[in-house]
């Protein structure tokens, strides 16, 4: 491809194409940087086809959103993981002591 810019459309269908082909072949189809496409798949993830088109930006509250709920399953993980180790202690102390919990 030439240096011109690419329309939303064809962003979208190569953003789909490296999905399916891998990032690095599908860059180099089209003759633009592995980085691009990764740019490009994080813009629509983080704000569909249109946080694609030139000069668009993430709305700052839909950010916001997704830091929050970035920090909420990571604060879900953590909970969870320390109550399978609560359970883990103490089937190990119920089967030392022969008490049933």
């Amino acid at each position: 491809m030439s240096t011109r810019k690419l329309t939303l459309e064809e962003k979208v269908k190569i953003v789909q194409e490296s999905e399916q082909a891998g990032f690095t072949e599908t860059a180099l189809k089209y003759n633009i940087s592995a980085r691009q496409i990764y740019r490009w798949r994080d813009k629509l993830e983080g704000g569909g086809s249109k946080a694609l088109s030139y000069g668009a930006k993430i709305d700052p509250e839909l950010k916001a959103l997704k830091d929050e709920n970035n920090q909420l399953k990571k604060l879900v993980a953590k909970l969870a993981l320390t109550i399978e180790i609560k359970e883990e202690l103490l089937k190990k102390t119920s089967l030392r002591t022969g008490k049933n919990y």
